[in-house]
């Protein structure tokens, strides 16, 4: 059993990426972007702010401290935009080879955004939070602060460095020469501005996120509208008491309700539709500040038990972080030796929660994922479980965008109000990088990836395991130490000899390469079987 005392002798550096990634995202054009924030400009590939020349939308500080929708009652056009085309590209794909080609495979798995209308996400959202909880078996974690305090401080002086959903969603940006976005309203009355610039408010005091009112042109790409949207049902399931809730969207979607309003809104291709859609934003805003001024978003979060809910989980991992860091340069994590150590593939959250439950890990002990690709892993297990949280991946391009995902990961968590465990990502390789061979000696949770692994690198895993305190648990997708193999004297200087296994059913649906299920393999570092034999051995011995 893990000692549950927290251990931190592995110095933990603070993140301070300042990541250049223009050669790998989008070309400007010759349109302006409104502005977002100075620091996500140092970040993504957003051109330059300069005085637009298309209407935007202007703010003052209204009741409750939020910013007051203000056109400046610009007008560009009444007709339907123009159509612009590019070529549809498929979701990124990987297949990961081990001898033969998988029968089927699946998509990376945030690579699209959620669809404007009926939910698409992984759970149903009828079936009430606590009897999912009681499902996926994980105890709970009574020792694990959920809330982050600075969250609903006016003191707190942590700036929130944040990509925008502007930043990576309006119509000044450019693909191969194509725009990518276009004006989402179409048909505007007089007193309406092209592609208008919203302030949308998260639980937390202080701070906003701008959208742009655009669409995608390719459907697979980010979907401002589509965010919003689920912004405020996750806020309506996880964050509101029942009679508010019901204001955001009535039990069983009829009824009425804000999130009703802006579908209506969205469809509607009269002049003035614009206009009321943004007064809905407005009016959802004043209630969220309503709401975190009397207390009700602090109680419901301070209601919130660990592991938090994989939805809640999925948003702000999935549809935010890695939809502003890496879904705009999924392809460069194809460039890869094919046949090699060095594929990508991810396994895929619902996966994670199940091996989080299996290993009992909890907000107290420290995981390590070695060969983190792009850190999803990572930030899954800092999130959901609270806990320390370590990766290391030798490929430049997806640790570099592991490095851009772990800086958007801490403001994202604050804007939800939640305080997620420490998290650390590295470009290197493991099997010789200090900080990570540090770090293993206090790991309670190891999770290698070894799917596409050769023969020589699983036997240098092995023997970096000798390293691992008693009880650390390791999770694979290829055995270190066979099933069936049994400690003996004709093999007791094996590798494997310190560990035990468990294999365990993958189902369908839980990896990124292929949708068949397969097997994974929980060890543990336990070295009794061996001392046993070992015993045995020497009481032969002083007998013969």
């Amino acid at each position: 059993m893990a000692d549950p005392k927290p251990k931190r002798s592995v110095p933990l550096p603070t993140l301070n990426v300042k990541k250049d990634l223009k050669s790998m995202m989008y070309t400007s054009s010759k349109k302006t972007a409104p502005a977002a924030s100075t620091t996500a400009s140092s970040r993504l590939a957003v051109p330059p702010t300069t005085k637009s020349t298309s209407a935007t939308i202007h703010t003052r500080i209204g009741k409750n401290g939020l910013p007051v929708i203000k056109s400046n009652g610009a007008r560009k056009s009444a007709t339907p935009n123009r159509n612009l085309s590019r070529t549809s590209s498929s979701e990124p794909r990987e297949i990961i080879r081990n001898g033969k080609a998988s029968r089927s495979s699946r998509s990376s798995p945030a690579v699209h955004s959620p669809q404007f209308g009926p939910d698409s996400d992984e759970e149903d959202d009828t079936e009430p939070r606590r009897k999912r909880r009681r499902m996926n078996g994980h105890a709970e974690d009574k020792k694990r602060k959920i809330r982050d305090a600075g969250s609903f401080s006016n003191d707190d002086p942590r700036p929130y460095d944040i990509v925008h959903a502007l930043d990576i969603a309006n119509n000044t940006i450019q693909k191969h020469g194509t725009f990518q976005f276009a004006e989402y309203f179409t048909t505007l009355a007089s007193n309406e501005d092209d592609s208008p610039t919203i302030e949308l408010q998260y639980p937390c005091i202080g701070m906003t996120e701008k959208y742009q009112l655009v669409k995608p042109n390719d459907k697979t790409d980010f979907k401002p509208l589509d965010e919003i949207r689920e912004n405020m049902k996750i806020v309506r399931e996880f964050y509101l008491d029942t009679d508010t809730a019901e204001k955001i969207e009535p039990e069983g979607g009829f009824g009425g309700g804000l999130i009703e309003q802006l579908d209506r809104y969205a469809r509607d291709t009269r002049p003035g539709a614009q206009t009321h859609f943004m007064e809905v934003i407005q009016e959802y805003n004043e209630l969220l500040a309503i709401k975190r001024d009397d207390g009700t978003l602090v109680r419901k979060i301070d209601e919130m038990t660990s592991p938090l809910p994989l939805k809640l989980v999925n948003h702000i991992i999935k549809e935010q972080v890695y939809s502003r860091t890496i879904s705009p340069y999924i392809d460069t994590v194809r460039e890869y030796e094919g046949f090699s150590d060095n594929v990508y593939g991810e396994l895929l959250p619902k996966f994670l929660s199940r091996i989080f439950q299996e290993t009992h890990l909890t907000s107290d002990q420290i995981f390590v994922d070695l060969g983190s690709g792009v850190g999803n892993c990572v930030l899954q297990a800092a999130l959901e479980i609270g806990c320390e949280s370590w990766g290391c991946e030798v490929m430049a391009n997806p640790a570099k965008l592991a490095q851009a995902a772990a800086q958007e990961f801490p403001s994202r968590c604050r804007m939800w109000g939640i305080k997620p465990g420490r998290v650390q990502i590295i470009q290197d390789d493991f099997r010789t990088n200090q900080q990570i061979g540090d770090v293993l000696k206090q790991a309670d949770v190891v999770l290698v990836n070894n799917q596409a692994f050769n023969p020589d690198l699983n036997d240098v895993l092995k023997r970096m395991f000798l390293d691992l305190k008693e009880g650390c648990k390791i999770v694979s997708l290829k055995y270190f130490r066979d099933p069936n193999h049994k400690v003996k004297e004709s093999n007791i200087n094996d590798l494997v000899n310190c560990l035990s296994v468990q294999k365990k059913e993958r189902f369908s649906g839980m990896v990124s390469w292929t949708d068949d299920p397969g097997n994974w393999y929980l060890h543990i570092k336990d070295s009794a079987e061996l001392l046993a034999v070992r015993k045995r051995m020497e009481r032969g011995q002083q007998g013969s």
